[in-house]
């Protein structure tokens, strides 16, 4: 099951109320629990080290095209879009976002959803499928979003700092 490694204090104000607990799982993913008796929803995210600066040359979006694609099926839920489906039936949300160094996927359902949601979620990371359909969608809804994006001088500000950053930290 769960071992940790090291004992972590998690800082916290006064006024919260939730309970924390760290713990690393064999395969050395961190999880931080959090309990809220007080919600009536419950939530998962994972953040992966990931981001569009790993993009091999000549594969730029690849990062970000793995985002949309795992969220379509895996193995054990192979039809496609059902995750999403179960997420609304359950009323939840899912998301996802590629920043330069991680990718992150979230998601929240209603406390009866949340197990079925849970393993659900999880199955893309152990055995997503990728059906050729749905990559050529997505490679034209990735393709789609940069275009769009091409046109936002915040977006290309950002991307120049991340280049310059990469470059002054990660070459030489």
């Amino acid at each position: 099951m769960a071992v940790c490694k090291d004992d972590i204090e998690i800082l916290k104000p006064r006024t919260d109320k939730r309970e924390y607990r760290r713990i690393v799982l064999k395969n050395s993913l961190q999880v931080l629990l959090i309990s809220d008796p007080e919600t009536d929803k419950c939530a998962a995210a994972v953040n992966v080290g990931v981001g569009s600066l790993s993009d091999p040359d000549g594969l730029e979006g690849l990062a970000h095209f793995l985002e949309h694609m795992l969220f379509y099926a895996s193995e054990k839920y192979p039809l496609e879009d059902s995750y999403s489906k179960c997420i609304a039936e359950h009323g939840g949300r899912r998301n996802a976002f590629t920043a330069s160094e991680s990718t992150n996927f979230h998601s929240d359902v209603n406390i009866d959803g949340f197990e079925e949601a849970l393993d659900r979620f999880a199955q893309f990371f152990i055995k997503p499928l990728m059906s050729a359909d749905a990559t050529m969608r997505e490679i034209k809804a990735v393709d789609s979003e940069n275009k769009k994006n091409l046109l936002s001088d915040v977006w290309r500000m950002s991307h120049v700092v991340a280049a310059l950053f990469w470059t002054l930290f990660f070459v030489n």
